[in-house]
């Protein structure tokens, strides 16, 4: 007890003395609260960061309220209460205090009571900004993802039935703010959001800012009925009167990906997971928006995942269970075998044979489709040579994706490939599907003319479904129009579409192309069809897709002889 009486024994101006000693060692703030006359004795650096008029303030308990964050408030008042009540001597939370510039910061406040002779009593501790210690944010005032979750982990372990809802919140456009704008840009669209969701939210419900752009919002309180849709957008409104208030300077939406159950049994890491995943779905929707999370949709992510795990594990194990397969193309009116378009299968030893509506949007997505695109290629090719020897002008369409244009030296890659096989140009067919993509992107344009100086032949495939203008089918000069099944569907069921395929096919013809007539599958069809003069057809009335030995078989000694 003999330092406790020191402390007391000591004038003001030593016991700050001594203060400063401490504070010159450390990053952190000391600080005596004396309980018992309601006094704050702090440091010269303390006064610097925080609000206090001096070294000393006097009725402390009146101060708290210019200190502390508001909502923080009552607790720390009740703590200090049991402190000076000697129900407890030590004082340690987590809140919010302000500093000079009224901004919150995250404190670490630790102290200990001593009680010196007659129950005069001492909490002697000091203050570490969380922010220092990467568990706090001083751009938003918030607590970081490593506080997100430490606190998880324990709501998860001990009450995860109090939990309504998690709202993972992202900014739509924040890495075009930060390059177009600037850092400090950005900063501050993090306050400005930090302040809307502060605005909206229970004092009660927990805010933090994980990493670059996104922040989480937990409720964990059983008492709340808040609804987290009603949530969101009272916050995206916020959002947008702060964008229009500071007419447009600085213009960003805000998407969010919502949990609102199956808490139990998960930690923190998987509650980050599982709302990423909710948080790009609203994003892929179009951003500006929410999305709440759909195990089931969760499920088909994961599965997705697996499957592009076992198409690269086959990749780089020579192309394992991938095949070419090849439907035949024949001319019209006769009715003989000119080609055949490539078509890849996979067989997968996990998931069977899939189909290609499954797994080639993933090879899209994962940029797999250019490794798994050049072996068809060379497959078609050295297949092509072959069946040369029977059709002698046989060519064979080949596929193309707008990420084998984009991402890989197409031009290189089909030049090369027809010198070593040894054919001509003209034996591969390069397809594309048509799109609006094709109008405005001015380099598949550009591909296309250089294709066409190599003499290579280029078809615009299933046209009908997607953009259909005319105008660029002169623009690029494509060699063949495939018209896809669908469209044909259309045609055979009335009168008004059978009437608009014949003048496609007619303006077609007057541009100089071909046009290749797609899934016709019956003798009537056939015979409708017909009428509308397509130079070409492909469908299972000729003949389904066939292994190269099967194709052979099926078609080269039947088709090519009649």
């Amino acid at each position: 007890m003999k330092y406790v009486a020191a402390l007391q024994d000591m004038s003001l101006e030593q016991l700050i003395a001594v203060l400063e000693v401490l504070q010159r060692s450390s990053d952190s703030y000391y600080y005596v609260m004396d309980l018992t006359t309601d006094t704050y004795i702090v440091t010269n650096k303390m006064v610097e960061r925080f609000p206090f008029a001096n070294n000393v303030t006097e009725n402390a308990g009146l101060f708290f309220p210019e200190l502390i964050y508001p909502s923080d408030l009552p607790k720390v008042e009740e703590d200090i209460r049991k402190c000076a009540a000697g129900e407890q001597d030590v004082h340690e939370l987590e809140y919010r205090w302000f500093d000079r510039a009224h901004k919150m910061v995250w404190i670490n406040c630790r102290g200990t009571v001593i009680t010196g002779n007659g129950g005069h009593k001492l909490l002697f501790g000091r203050v570490t900004e969380l922010g220092k210690e990467a568990k706090a944010d001083n751009v938003t005032g918030l607590r970081k993802e490593v506080r997100f979750q430490y606190d998880m982990e324990e709501i998860l372990r001990d009450r995860p039935q109090t939990i309504n809802y998690m709202m993972r919140i992202g900014i739509d456009n924040f890495k075009e703010i930060n390059e177009k704008e600037g850092i400090e840009a950005g900063d501050n669209v993090l306050r400005e959001l930090a302040d809307c969701i502060m605005a909206t939210v229970d004092p009660r419900v927990d805010v933090y800012r994980l990493m670059a752009d996104e922040f989480m919002v937990v409720d964990s309180y059983s008492d709340s009925d808040c609804n987290a849709g009603d949530i969101y957008n009272e916050i995206r409104n916020k959002v947008s009167e702060t964008v229009r208030r500071k007419e447009y300077s600085c213009f960003y939406t805000i998407s969010a990906g919502i949990m609102q159950d199956e808490f139990e049994g998960k930690n923190a890491e998987t509650i980050l997971r599982l709302t990423e995943f909710a948080l790009n779905e609203a994003k892929r929707r179009g951003k500006n928006q929410m999305a709440l999370f759909d195990k089931e949709a969760y499920d088909g992510y994961l599965r997705r995942l697996d499957i592009r795990k076992l198409m690269r594990q086959d990749i780089n194990n020579n192309f394992r269970g991938f095949q070419v397969f090849y439907q035949p193309i024949v001319s019209t009116p006769d009715y003989k075998l000119i080609g055949a378009e490539a078509l890849l299968r996979w067989n997968c030893e996990k998931y069977g044979n899939m189909s290609p509506a499954v797994f080639i949007p993933i090879l899209e997505e994962s940029g797999l489709i250019i490794p798994v695109g050049k072996y068809v290629m060379w497959q078609a090719a050295h297949t092509c040579k072959k069946w040369r020897e029977v059709v002698p002008d046989f060519h064979v369409n080949v596929n193309l994706s707008y990420v084998q244009i984009h991402k890989s030296d197409l031009m290189d890659d089909v030049d090369k490939c027809i010198k070593e096989v040894g054919i001509p140009p003209e034996s591969l067919v390069l397809e594309l599907t048509e799109s609006g993509y094709i109008e405005t992107d001015g380099r598949i344009k550009e591909l296309f003319r250089n294709l066409k100086t190599k003499n290579f032949d280029v078809a615009i495939d299933d046209f009908g479904t997607g953009y259909s203008n005319m105008r660029y089918l002169q623009e690029i000069e494509a060699t063949t129009v495939k018209i896809d099944r669908s469209f044909v569907v259309q045609a055979l069921q009335n009168e008004h579409d059978y009437n608009i395929i014949s003048h496609i096919i007619d303006m077609v013809h007057s541009l100089g192309s071909l046009v290749c007539m797609e899934g016709i599958e019956e003798e009537d069809e056939l015979n409708k069809m017909m009428n509308t003069k397509p130079d070409m057809i492909q469908g299972y009335y000729f003949g389904k897709p066939a292994s190269e030995s099967q194709f052979e078989e099926q078609y080269l000694r039947t088709l090519s002889s009649t």
